[in-house]
């Protein structure tokens, strides 16, 4: 008895684990995040979804503006289809301050809310996924 007890908490296993579940099929998709003017953001992460779906890609923005996506595994890319995005930057300015970091220009913050953004990529399957996203500069006070 005790026998089948055990044969049937190790065949329950991995479904009590999650082991076994497969992540989703994702497609490498890289770009770039400018402003109007054509320079780059140089601060903040991409976060991108597609509505419905329970799998985000994020990636951090280079000081080139450039970036890549992941979901799983690092620069894994994206599972297909039209995502929404949005832009989120955070500066922290610790005083005093001993030197000076160049963050470049604020993005809007209507891009760090999916309500607000309106940014949108959409990732092929075929794999031709280099996107270019336009945001506003932070209105002054």
């Amino acid at each position: 008895m005790w026998r089948l007890a055990l044969l049937v908490l190790f065949a329950a296993t991995p479904i009590l684990c999650g082991c076994g579940s497969e992540y989703p099929p994702r497609y490498p998709i890289s770009g770039v995040v400018k402003f109007r003017d054509g320079s780059p953001v140089k601060t903040g992460t991409i976060e991108a979804c597609v509505p419905g779906s329970p799998w985000t890609a994020t990636g951090t923005i280079a000081r080139d503006g450039t970036f890549s996506l992941t979901t799983v595994k690092p620069n894994d890319g994206a599972i297909a289809g039209e995502h929404q995005v949005i832009v989120r930057q955070l500066i922290v300015t610790y005083l005093p301050v001993k030197g000076h970091h160049d963050h470049g220009k604020l993005v809007d913050p209507k891009f760090a809310d999916y309500k607000t953004s309106k940014l949108t990529l959409t990732v092929d399957k075929a794999g031709n996924n280099k996107v270019e996203l336009i945001v506003d500069e932070k209105p002054s006070k």
